[in-house]
């Protein structure tokens, strides 16, 4: 089967190309201004000096702020493709798992992306993915990065891609999935033991074992529906077609919305409703 739906690190790749974009922009203005103001020094030079003072001291400062920014944008792009990296990293370990886990990477919804989600016996995986580097602990409920709070707050942050996950699930089946938050760095030394605020941090070379080793907590039917959903919600690309008995249209996947029956997935094609297979049951363990 296909166990991996989507392209890890391809959001925050874009991020990068366009900070990338932005930082060429500023330079092409910055090289503008300056061959602007030498081609005018004659008439600027004739305005007189305190007219002379204004302008080079207003050209300065607009220089300089144009390359503080792009210095900013530079480190931004730079940070963005060292995530991109991470991503990919985890991306690759996810697929690794044995079968009966699928996993979904850089999930996009509007104004955020979740790097991944992994769905298995054990539940729905929220990974919030960090590419940072040095030693990772905790003081109680606080998060530690080389032993001072990090600029932001990956706690929170994990915590509300879970939740939004937690409710687009329960809004499609009609019922509470369990999910675990995860945070996952994949190039620094994790010292966390236990959770912080919940969250489950751990390092990459551990995240399989981690997720391996929970309780079961889904049946065979909320595993089909969760990943049913999940493949509906992030449009994922189905690994063969499947073709309508009677006009050989490819079907699509659907969920039922509503009624005692919410949920449950199906694979159709509305002009032939009455062929519709309706079972997906076996989804886990379909062929590629």
């Amino acid at each position: 089967m296909k166990k991996s739906y989507g392209k890890a690190g391809q959001g925050a790749r874009e991020m990068a190309f366009k900070r990338e974009l932005m930082v060429g922009g500023i330079a092409g203005i910055m090289l503008l201004l300056i061959w602007i103001w030498s081609k005018n020094m004659a008439s600027i030079a004739s305005l007189g000096l305190p007219a002379v003072i204004i302008l080079v001291i207003s050209f300065k400062v607009i220089v300089s702020a144009l390359e503080k920014k792009g210095k900013h944008l530079k480190k931004r792009a730079k940070d963005a493709n060292k995530g991109a990296l991470a991503e990919e990293r985890v991306e690759t370990k996810l697929a690794a798992l044995p079968e009966g886990f699928v996993s979904f990477n850089d999930l996009a919804f509007p104004g955020f992306n979740i790097d991944h989600v992994a769905v298995g016996h054990g539940g729905v995986f929220v990974i919030e993915t960090k590419s940072h580097g040095g030693k990772v602990t905790n003081n109680g409920n606080q998060l530690l990065l080389n032993g001072s709070a990090p600029d932001k707050d990956f706690i929170n942050q994990t915590w509300s891609q879970t939740y939004h996950i937690k409710n687009l699930l329960k809004q499609k089946l009609g019922t509470d999935i369990p999910v675990h938050p995860v945070l996952c760095f994949t190039n620094a030394f994790v010292q966390v033991r236990g959770t912080v605020k919940g969250v489950s941090v751990v390092n990459s070379g551990y995240l399989n074992t981690h997720i391996g080793k929970q309780k079961p907590a889904l049946d065979k039917s909320q595993f089909a529906q969760v990943v049913a959903s999940l493949k509906i919600e992030t449009k994922a690309e189905e690994p063969f077609k499947r073709l309508c008995p009677d006009c050989k249209t490819e079907l699509v996947l659907h969920q039922i919305k509503s009624g005692p029956d919410i949920g449950q997935a199906f694979y159709g094609y509305i002009p032939c409703r009455k062929k519709w297979p309706v079972d997906v049951s076996h989804l886990a363990s379909e062929p590629v």
